[in-house]
């Protein structure tokens, strides 16, 4: 049977979230800090995601 978590071992969504953007964006700094991509490469791929996730959304 589950057993029951320990309400100090959970985060609220907006916790999990933030560290997940944190994560996020400090991998996109470390490859654009060492050149494995441009700055410009990044925000491109990331508007050509969102537009695919839109799309997705709408359907």
């Amino acid at each position: 049977m589950a057993k029951k978590l320990d309400d100090s071992e959970l985060v609220s969504f907006k916790e999990l979230m933030m560290a997940n953007s944190i994560q996020v964006d400090a991998l996109a700094q470390l490859l654009i800090e060492k050149c494995i991509i441009s700055q410009d490469e990044f925000f491109a791929k990331l508007k050509q995601v969102q537009t695919e996730y839109n799309k997705r959304s709408s359907k």
